[in-house]
């Protein structure tokens, strides 16, 4: 990162003196008169440089209006690590968005739409919108511009079959699953009720079971029938653990109690311990191998933009102390 300069930096000691003794000089003339200082105020957010990239320059209002896009709240209720990731990240969407002016991209009407429809659920700012599809700046203009250039650089990247089968030959730790336990509950707020409804559930059919957790329990899960997914050992409570894992398939718990209230539990399926083959598994693989190559690519082609783009970074001028994160 290129780091502006300081003014002071080159000035001489001989200088400084000679400045030193001119002040002294001066005030003596007038001894009788004390001078005021004069109090600096610090320039506002809207004229602090704080990033520029050619010819393009950054105020720490546009970085403020960048973190509140990104995180939905103010800077100011942010901490000091977090506002200079969200620094760093604003540097690097720049380059970016630099690297794709300087390729001359452009975003066609149909394709404005497109991404406006796809991103719906994120409510864009009716402004930013209309910035968008009648004219070619804004930032979602911008952000379209990052994206369309970023999806050029890893458009080839792809994940053939032998790297999936090396990955599966070598993480097949990753493939195994132990045994599982499929679980429902009722949950109560007293024990006198949970004792009333255990005496219905515990020789009721799973319909009649779900029925009663609709009725009568206070869980999150309720209005699904009780039905609290899958599990493996370490993964619920330790005081419930040892109680449901020994359940036999359709069978009803004795009433626990524990900080959430009392619980009535039924193992709903058991699952022994597996490999997921090969088969399978080449999905997920697939997915995690070409993440990695994207990120991977994605990474190479900043460190490569910081090299040969012109641009400058000036945290000195940051109202919050920067934190440089190795």
């Amino acid at each position: 990162m290129k780091i502006s300069r300081r003014f002071w930096a080159g000035i001489h000691l001989p200088c400084l003196f000679l400045c030193a003794f001119l002040v002294f000089a001066c005030g003596s003339k007038n001894s009788s008169t004390e001078a005021v200082p004069s109090v600096q105020k610090a320039p506002p957010e809207e004229s602090r440089v704080v990033l520029q990239v050619g010819d393009v320059v950054y105020s720490e209002a546009d970085l403020i209006k960048y973190i509140r896009d990104a995180v939905g709240t103010e800077a100011k209720a942010l901490e000091t690590a977090t506002l200079s990731r969200l620094y760093d990240e604003f540097i690097e969407e720049k380059l970016f968005l630099q690297a794709a002016r300087n390729q001359k991209i452009t975003l066609s009407p149909d394709e404005k739409k497109e991404y406006l429809a796809k991103t719906a659920e994120e409510s864009w700012p009716e402004e930013e919108t209309k910035a968008l599809l009648e004219s070619e700046s804004g930032p979602l203009f911008d952000k379209m511009m990052v994206e369309k250039y970023i999806d050029g650089v890893v458009k080839d990247i792809k994940v053939d079959d032998g790297e999936i089968q090396r990955y599966y030959d070598l993480h097949k730790s990753e493939f195994f699953l132990p045994e599982r336990v499929e679980v429902s509950q009722i949950l109560l707020s007293t024990e006198a009720k949970a004792v009333e409804i255990w005496d219905k559930a515990k020789l009721a059919s799973e319909e009649e079971y779900r029925d009663v957790a609709i009725l009568e329990s206070i869980g999150p899960e309720a209005s699904q029938g009780g039905k609290m997914g899958v599990f493996q050992r370490g993964q619920l409570l330790q005081e419930w653990e040892g109680t449901i894992f020994s359940l036999r398939e359709g069978e009803v718990s004795p009433v626990i109690q524990s900080s959430y209230g009392f619980h009535i539990f039924r193992l709903d399926k058991k699952y022994e311990p597996e490999w997921i083959s090969l088969e399978q598994a080449s999905p997920s693989i697939r997915l995690k191998i070409l993440d990695l190559k994207v990120k991977a690519t994605v990474f190479r082609c900043l460190e490569d933009l910081k090299e040969s783009l012109d641009w400058a970074a000036f945290p000195e001028n940051l109202s919050f102390p920067y934190l440089r994160i190795e």
